[in-house]
């Protein structure tokens, strides 16, 4: 309890100045108080978080790095719910299916398995985590090409302790390397120039910071912030639009373990996936193989992402996951959460959700079910409701193949894409439905999938899927791409070609160039409409720290032609 003292007069010395100040702006300009308070007071927690931690001096170190015995370790340069993005990708070793871990003191503090790769990042599902991760965070995973099997060790069992021998930090240098302040600032800019005259330019500015490790291992805070201002002009006339969305502002009060944790503040969390993010406390206790954690609070501004109260919520879950080193992976969590909207019922429904991993297959369940009382079963409502079902299995065949199914019918989905284009919305469009597919691995140079997708709704329809890959050819490292996909229903025909072609022409940089075509025709009323693309990316890491990207797309569609065209940089702290 004495560790918790100081957070306590330091949030009390930050309040008071806060509210002093508050009460001074309140008189001169009483709009803005809330906007200061609320990029104040999450500053004020990442500054908790880091007040009187010394500088981490391995901060400049190339965010992929050959450590010894094989294993390499790469960064975690961005975190979305359970989802964790590396700084390393194919170029590296890694391949989908692939494990690596994070470790923290000597000890296993999550493990992640690759689902999702590019040339130089992979995107990770997190198979279990015993403390909160951070950017900067280092992950240990030994490329394809040094992959060799531990006699009378299985292969999960060999990785965990070869990972934990090889970059597990000394005692003596885990708290000053751990405790640190990490994160990233940048800027972009999007412009858009539609048919009609009509235009959109967008300047943005995003920070993400994350302290770890304050007030001797007992605080973690962060902070993630973004801010736009969007001019657009028309034949009619200007619309100017300012205002900052907040995604995560929080402190973690925990102990040294992080087995025991409360957190404050704007947060989501990975259990509590339906519920997003929401503004107030999550108490959790987190075992070796037993979690349990409570939750109440409110839903944010869903245009603006500003505080609000008219959506309160509260809820719990439990979760129950394998032992530790254990070679089979998986986790069974269940729960219930309550919502009201302006004293009235707005939704109760309870969760169950569950992964297996083992060599034999990989498996993943999602259900929710709603009870429906009050108003709704006025109206109809059945008091039982199964929605949001979300299933699927992947089983290898062999060393080179796999086979793939599922179901999805969730209704509403929270996607972070930097930009849209032709061939994500035809993806997102057709999403709900159930699949089955194959992919193949032919080499290190060549890879080939197939997909088969039946709708759900109103009307059946079907979609089919074929893509086909060429990488790693010459020595920089060329790519070539093409995706043939068709939809088809009684009311709807549409089809989409698409080709991609890029290079390395330098190390941690990547150039591609795209094009493709969509059709759609109406089946009704006969309606036919085409739009094609041509489309360039590049991006550049600068040394450990600066990234640079830009591209441009031009669409050509029976409306008109519409140029996009994007830049950013971030610099990484």
């Amino acid at each position: 309890m004495r560790a918790f003292l100081p957070m306590t007069a330091f949030a009390h010395d930050a309040l008071t100045g806060l509210r002093t100040g508050c009460a001074r702006a309140r008189h001169a300009c009483p709009r803005r108080v809330g906007v200061a308070f609320a990029l104040l007071f999450p500053l004020a927690l990442v500054a908790a978080a880091h007040a009187a931690v010394p500088a981490d001096s391995t901060s400049a170190r190339e965010p992929v790095s050959v450590v010894r015995d094989g294993w390499r370790t790469a960064r975690i340069s961005y975190l979305a719910g359970g989802s964790v993005y590396l700084e390393a990708g194919a170029a590296e070793g890694l391949a989908t299916g692939d494990t690596a871990w994070i470790l923290r003191g000597g000890a296993r503090a999550a493990a992640l398995r690759v689902v999702f790769l590019s040339t130089h990042r992979a995107s990770c599902d997190t198979l279990w985590t015993k403390a909160r991760l951070a950017i900067g965070d280092a992950a240990a995973f030994r490329p394809g090409a040094t992959r060799q099997a531990t006699p009378g060790v299985s292969d999960a069992r060999a990785d965990s302790l070869r990972a934990a021998a090889v970059v597990a930090p000394s005692p003596a240098r885990t708290a000053s390397r751990d405790a640190s302040l990490r994160g990233r600032i940048g800027a972009r800019w999007l412009s858009i120039a539609a048919p009609g005259g009509s235009r959109l330019s967008q300047p943005a500015f995003e920070a993400r910071f994350d302290g770890r490790e304050g007030l001797a291992g007992h605080l973690d805070a962060s902070l993630d912030i973004r801010g736009r201002r969007t001019l657009r002009t028309s034949e009619t006339g200007r619309w100017l639009e300012q205002y900052s969305r907040v995604y995560r502002a929080s402190a973690t009060l925990r102990d040294v373990g992080g087995g025991r944790r409360l957190t404050l503040g704007r947060q989501s969390s990975p259990t509590l996936a339906s519920v997003s993010l929401f503004d107030g406390a999550l108490l959790e206790w987190i075992g070796s193989r037993v979690g349990v954690g409570t939750f109440g609070g409110s839903q944010p501004d869903p245009l603006r992402s500003r505080w609000s109260s008219e959506l309160v919520e509260a809820g719990a879950y439990a979760e129950v996951h394998q032992a530790p080193l254990a070679e089979e992976r998986w986790s069974v969590a269940a729960g219930a959460v309550a919502s009201r909207h302006q004293n009235e019922v707005d939704r109760e429904f309870a969760f169950a959700q569950g992964w297996w991993f083992s060599r034999a297959a990989t498996v993943s369940l999602a259900q929710e079910v709603d009870v429906n009382r009050g108003w709704k079963r006025t109206a109809g409502e059945p008091t039982l409701a199964w929605t949001s079902t979300f299933a699927s299995l992947r089983v290898p065949v062999g060393p080179r193949a796999a086979l793939h199914s599922g179901y999805d019918n969730r209704r509403n989905v929270r996607l972070w894409r930097d930009r849209e284009t032709p061939e994500t919305q035809f993806d997102d469009r057709y999403r709900q439905g159930a699949w089955a597919g194959v992919s193949v691995t032919g080499n290190e140079y060549t890879s080939a999938s197939g997909e088969y997708r039946v709708g759900s709704g109103g009307e059946r329809s079907e979609a089919w899927s074929a893509t086909g890959e060429l990488h790693r050819l010459t020595a920089w490292r060329a790519l070539l791409r093409g995706r043939w996909a068709s939809f088809t229903s009684d009311a709807t025909t549409s089809s989409l070609v698409s080709l991609a072609a890029g290079c390395d022409p330098w190390a941690r940089s990547h150039v591609e160039l795209s094009t493709g075509v969509r059709r759609t025709r109406d089946q009704v009323l006969g309606f036919a409409d085409r739009e094609d693309w041509l489309g360039a990316d590049a991006d550049l890491a600068l040394g450990a720290r600066w990234y640079v990207n830009a591209g441009c797309e031009r669409l050509t569609a029976p409306t008109g032609n519409t140029l996009q065209v994007q830049a950013g940089v971030s610099v990484r702290l």
